[in-house]
């Protein structure tokens, strides 16, 4: 293993300039014309090291936009990449191709300091991306040498992820389901520390819809579909409370007309974090009840569906952990987890009942915003972690 380490060691330049690459290319989630250009990049870097490697269509991800409308968004390609199916062990690697930031974004090139690396998506994932790669080409390596076959992995990179993986959660239940333990590329917590258990997350939205009218000369006649949609926010949020650790967000009311016309259409969204599985169904009935309590002459209309259950740390999770402290230990590290609010592709595998942690990604700040950026160290610092992690796994099967 001491020869695998300094071979990463070695890597630092190599994997600076790949995360550049990756970075230079614009893949917001609608932007398929990016997507499909990192997909490509993606799969000439992966094609020595992969047995197959495989791209997975995804449906169209179908939007409410501000008119009501629901319309059909469609996703680029998801890849899954494999080695050895026959091993006793089988390990799943993902994090996700797309990035926050839309083809028109002002936030499109990437700059560096001695210390950082700054850019859209650096840390939030092609950092973490970067760091999956090069802890796969050491495992490899490791094999190469020792004959240890032990370990067989998939690897699965979406391209849905910052939209909820609406599309993508499918391609983990196909490919992800059966594996013995799941290892994600978010990037760690600032301080370097992993995340043990998160909560679960929904996005709702209410479609409000009235009358048109003149609202000089036919007020009476309309139905105010902003009033309705007021009335409805106000009633969400007024549910914040009723459950510990639930939150319900408001975050955007679309719709309006003229000053002089009595709307006919608005559209509130919302986003629900909650922190147990058995909660879902209390919180639905409560929406779905505001939702039925629509005024005289307005529908309102509820769309939307909990996408990432909570993410609960059970002995299998905690082990798991342990196991990569334990190797952070000989690296140096001094690793802890924490529990966030935050939810990921982590959330579906664990309850696709694969234990998983999923912050194995570089060390940044600022992710989501045209301030990104990561730390240049932390690029060999997690590739050792995973790689240590991987190949002590493979060890133990033997």
């Amino acid at each position: 293993m001491d020869a695998v380490l300094r071979w990463i060691e070695s890597q630092q330049t190599s994997m600076e300039e790949l995360l550049i690459d990756w970075a230079s290319i614009n893949s917001g989630t609608y932007h398929l014309a990016g997507v499909k250009r990192l997909t490509e990049n993606v799969v000439r870097q992966f094609e020595p090291l992969a047995d197959d490697i495989r791209r997975v269509p995804l449906a169209s991800h179908v939007e409410v936009n501000s008119r009501g409308e629901s319309v059909e968004m469609p996703l680029g390609d998801a890849l899954v990449m494999t080695r050895r199916r026959e091993a006793p062990q089988q390990a799943v690697l993902a994090i996700h191709l797309d990035t926050v930031y839309p083809a028109d974004s002002p936030f499109q090139t990437v700059h560096g300091s001695p210390a950082q690396i700054a850019g859209p998506g650096v840390a939030d994932a092609k950092g973490g991306l970067v760091v999956l790669f090069y802890a796969l080409h050491a495992l490899e390596r490791y094999v190469a040498e020792t004959g240890d076959r032990q370990l067989g992995w998939r690897v699965i990179l979406n391209t849905d992820e910052e939209i909820g993986s609406p599309a993508s959660a499918d391609v983990f239940a196909k490919y992800a389901v059966g594996a013995d333990f799941g290892l994600l590329y978010e990037p760690s917590l600032p301080n370097g520390n992993l995340v043990g258990q998160r909560g679960g997350s929904g996005n709702f939205s209410i479609v409000a819809r009235g009358k048109s009218a003149h609202a000089g000369r036919e007020f009476a006649l309309g139905r105010n579909a902003v009033v309705a949609a007021a009335a409805a926010v106000a009633d969400l949020h007024d549910l914040n409370g009723r459950w510990s650790g639930v939150t319900i967000n408001v975050a955007r009311i679309d719709g309006g007309a003229p000053y002089n016309v009595v709307p006919d259409t608005a559209v509130v969204r919302f986003n629900i974090r909650y922190p147990a599985p058995d909660l879902e169904r209390e919180i639905t009935a409560a929406i779905e009840s505001i939702a039925a309590r629509a005024p005289e002459g307005i529908s309102l209309t509820l769309h939307g569906r909990f996408s990432a259950p909570p993410k609960l740390l059970d002995s299998r999770h905690e082990a798991l952990l342990a196991q990569i402290r334990d190797c952070g230990q000989l690296l140096g590290l001094d690793l802890q987890w924490e529990t966030s609010g935050g939810v990921c592709d982590g959330n579906r595998l664990t309850a696709l009942g694969v234990p998983n942690v999923d912050t194995l990604g570089v060390r940044g700040g600022n992710i989501h915003s045209t301030a990104e950026f990561m730390w240049r160290d932390s690029l060999v610092e997690r590739a050792k972690l995973s790689a240590s992690l991987l190949i002590t796994k493979s060890r133990a099967g033997k």
